[in-house]
């Protein structure tokens, strides 16, 4: 009679386990397995930020982080933190298009807060390269314009 109750309790358990959420999304400065967590929380599809930006653009840098600069390795940590935290921080209140605006939003202070605006030309340009997939989404260029304009502010040079 104990094994079958036992045995019950294990089926019952087995179950459970799939609903349960042991780990909830967290922010990586060495992972990009944020966006492909949140894709789970959030399914918004193929088009959504997740999968359409977050996920493969954090990909592209982090596999090819070794071929940047030693400062340009530091940034691309720091940012890749940074814009799992912002993005983190608004996506369970919005709606899957209005979360790809709020992310897209969040770039600009994140690059500067992490301190793109310091890096060398060369290190700029290469990174607007890899950015290059992004260019047909016109939320990109008015990031980009953003970006730059910030930059000029606090007084550094960035790629026209």
């Amino acid at each position: 009679m104990k094994h079958s109750t036992n045995m019950r309790f294990i089926f019952l358990l087995l179950l459970l386990i799939p609903t349960l959420s042991f780990a909830d999304c967290k922010p990586s400065a060495d992972s990009c397995d944020f966006y492909r967590c949140k894709e789970k929380e959030q399914t918004c599809g193929p088009s959504g930020y997740w999968q359409n930006f977050g996920d493969p653009y954090c990909r592209k840098f982090l596999n090819n982080e070794k071929s940047f600069s030693k400062n340009s390795q530091i940034w691309l940590k720091d940012v890749r933190e940074c814009l799992q935290v912002r993005v983190g921080e608004v996506s369970d209140q919005v709606s899957c298009k209005q979360l790809f605006h709020e992310a897209m939003d969040s770039h600009i202070s994140c690059y500067v807060d992490t301190g793109f605006c310091s890096l060398s030309l060369l290190e700029k340009w290469k990174i607007f390269w890899y950015l290059k997939g992004a260019a047909s989404n016109p939320l990109t260029w008015k990031e980009a314009a953003l970006l730059s304009q910030a930059c000029r502010t606090r007084g550094y040079l960035i790629p026209e």
